[in-house]
């Protein structure tokens, strides 16, 4: 999963009044510190790679036409501007799934990850199944639920981290995660059994 180091406070106030003035290099440094970890969490909301990059796209064209609006909160800058950034993504990811109204389907492009080269076909489309129904049970979490989840395996942060992230508390995020580990098992475990 991600190494992606946390963003500090101070990143997000150097760049933002640049963001906010139009400046692209402002602009450019905000989508270096972002882009992975948006695509990595629209990739599990919609379960296509191709998808999630066009959303990732789309999210970055809205941040950029109403980042000039946006108020920081001085007293936890990241945390503010990254809930906004994943409130976007959450947006799109819903508008994208009212749009298709079906359940997603894993490409089988060459280009999906995965962990081998040298796996069987069999092998590697169980694979590609399981990436599809965990894409598909993520896809019922609550949107608190799968940020937490996103936020612990995905990006590999601590609780205090997740919860200065989401304006939670720690017990909050555990409360979350549990939940929504104890939902995913759930979830998947039904998908076994079909």
């Amino acid at each position: 999963m991600s190494m992606d180091p946390a963003i500090a406070d101070e990143q997000i106030t150097a760049l933002l009044p640049g963001c906010q003035r139009g400046e692209m290099a402002a602009v450019e440094a905000l989508y270096d510190l972002y882009a992975d970890r948006l695509y990595r969490y629209m990739l599990a909301r919609v379960g296509e790679p191709d998808v999630a990059a066009d959303l990732t796209t789309e999210l970055f064209v809205r941040v950029i036409k109403h980042v000039e609006g946006f108020r920081l909160n001085q007293r936890r800058p990241a945390a503010s501007f990254s809930a906004w950034l994943y409130r976007i993504a959450a947006n799109l990811a819903a508008d994208h799934h009212r749009q298709q109204r079906h359940i997603s389907e894993v490409s089988l492009s060459p280009d999906l990850p995965i962990a081998s080269r040298d796996l069987s076909p069999q092998r590697l489309m169980e694979q590609r199944e399981a990436m599809a129904g965990l894409a598909n049970a993520m896809a019922e979490l609550s949107e608190d639920q799968r940020l937490v989840i996103l936020g612990k395996f995905g990006e590999e942060l601590s609780n205090a981290d997740v919860a200065r992230w989401l304006g939670k508390t720690e017990g909050a995020v555990k409360s979350l995660q549990h939940r929504a580990l104890q939902a995913l098992g759930k979830l998947l475990g039904a998908e076994e059994q079909k």
